[in-house]
């Protein structure tokens, strides 16, 4: 097997699996990709109808903070960047109008507040 390789982004916070990586770009852990298997160990199983969205909009990220449950019609309005930009609020509250960070290599919308909860928890 493999050995995961993971690097942290210091700007936008993402937990960047390097290796190995699915053929779409998501890191792997074992033979699940590395963002489920993360999720799972902290919150158990992803429901039925339910999947992970990433809000970095990078495919190799695994970090929690990163990770939204939502079901697959709202994973796919958030890769609009139309909807993404008008967000109010970040999934555990922040507001969006002072700790907006967008990755510009992806689009992704990722919150400075919670970025900055995760590095403080490392």
């Amino acid at each position: 097997m493999t050995k995961l390789v993971v690097t942290r982004d210091p700007v936008f916070g993402c937990e960047l699996v390097e290796s190995p990586r699915d053929r779409d770009g998501y890191g792997m852990d074992g033979r699940e990709r590395a963002h489920r298997a993360a999720w799972k160990r902290v919150h158990g199983e992803i429901a039925a109808g339910m999947e992970l969205g990433h809000r970095c909009r990078r495919r190799n990220c695994r970090a929690l903070h990163h990770l939204e449950l939502v079901t697959r019609q709202k994973n796919e309005q958030d890769k609009a960047w139309k909807r993404r930009a008008r967000e109010v609020t970040c999934p555990r509250g922040h507001a969006m109008a002072t700790n907006r960070v967008v990755i510009p290599e992806t689009g992704g919308v990722v919150c400075r507040k919670c970025n900055q909860e995760a590095k403080e928890m490392r």
